[in-house]
């Protein structure tokens, strides 16, 4: 049976995604449990559910950004021992590869990761060839690899974050849209959704891609930037390894990895303005010949599935944490565009720290304020 709408709340979470309910985990966690997460669809079936499911220490592309996916990875290790549910994590490496355009950038990257203490190679050419023959290096310059990366489970993830959150009292709303936030004098003090109203005093936006239209409410402008990209997977193609790396040809913005015994691929990064999910056939058709360039063998694979999901991203790559400026009681946690699954842990533990003491000791959180983009 659907749950009842609850009439109060002390704080709203909107949006159950990996953000929304990592968020909700670590303020029960905390001690704060009279929460309602509210969700238009199921949890995760927004972007959650629709990335490559990998979790990565060489997507770091700054030392902030890098430092927080160690911190992600050190929880992830103890996703078992801490929330009591196994992510099925595979490390079978992360390898990016660099034409001439991409070389001069992938090596002071590789640089800053090793600086930090994360196992990265610089591999040439006839290496990379060497170690995985079935990709094509001919237009190649350098790549770089970590071993330590490898595919996890999502939806084991975001249903352990609801079980644990669930059993301290939160309160998940699934298939109740949120449709407004109520304002008196400059604090919050309701949201609305199409099943009623929730009174609460605070409100989290969490709402990934929708994280522009929850801005609106309140009369603020986030410029969240979001980006298309299409995922396909094969059916058993026993050529590719279950064991082959990840690949991410930065040429092209392309990558695939082993799937069970097919394989997955991802490309694109074309603006969604209006949310639009349909796959184009143009994308598969430049996928599939991203893919025959790479990895030649990939020729011989049939297509089974195709899907694409919605990157929220920034211009500068943060995410966006922290108080709305000018209105009391609205907290944002969004912006984490095609990390927000590697980085569920920390987001929701900055969320944490920020509603309970004002300060995260993981991060200067000032440092992703919305205000940052005032360009007053």
């Amino acid at each position: 049976m659907p749950m009842t709408l609850p009439h109060t709340a002390d704080l709203v979470i909107i949006g159950a995604g990996a953000i929304g309910c990592s968020t909700a985990w670590h303020l029960a966690q905390a001690g704060i449990t009279n929460i309602v997460v509210v969700e238009m669809g199921q949890v995760g079936s927004g972007s959650s559910s629709k990335s490559a499911s990998m979790l990565s220490l060489q997507f770091g592309r700054d030392e902030t950004m890098a430092r927080l996916a160690q911190h992600a990875y050190v929880r992830y290790m103890r996703f078992e021992e801490e929330i009591g549910v196994p992510i099925d994590f595979r490390p079978i490496g992360w390898l990016n590869l660099a034409t001439a355009a991409e070389a001069d950038a992938l090596r002071p990257e590789a640089a800053m990761l090793q600086s930090l203490g994360i196992n990265t190679e610089l591999l040439a050419p006839d290496e990379i060839k060497r170690r995985y023959p079935l990709l094509n290096v001919d237009d190649i310059i350098v790549g770089t690899y970590g071993p330590d990366d490898g595919p996890f489970d999502p939806h084991m993830i975001l249903w352990g974050y609801v079980k644990r959150a669930s059993q301290h009292g939160v309160r998940f709303l699934q298939g109740v849209k949120a449709t407004g936030i109520t304002q008196r004098g400059g604090r919050v003090t309701a949201v609305e959704t199409d099943a009623g109203t929730i009174a609460t005093p605070l409100v989290i936006n969490a709402a990934g891609p929708w994280a522009i239209e929850v801005g609106r409410w309140a009369g603020l402008d986030i410029p969240i930037l979001n980006s298309a990209r299409s995922i396909l997977v094969t059916a058993p193609l026993a050529a590719v390894p279950a064991d082959h790396p990840f690949v991410e040809d930065l040429s092209v913005e392309w990558y695939f990895r082993p799937e069970i015994d097919g394989v997955l691929m991802g490309m694109g990064k074309r603006p969604a303005p209006d949310l639009n999910t349909a796959t184009p056939p143009a994308m598969i058709d430049a996928m599939i010949d991203a893919a025959v360039h790479r990895v030649p063998v990939l020729a011989q694979a049939e297509l089974l599935t195709a899907w694409t999901g919605i990157r929220p991203l920034t211009a500068d790559g943060y995410p966006i944490v922290g108080a709305a400026p000018g209105i009391d009681g609205i907290l944002l946690n969004c912006g984490w565009g095609g990390v927000g699954i590697i980085m569920a842990p920390i987001a929701g533990q900055l969320l944490a720290d920020l509603v309970t003491s004002g300060r995260s000791d993981l991060v200067d959180v000032g440092r992703f304020s919305l205000s940052r983009f005032d360009t007053h």
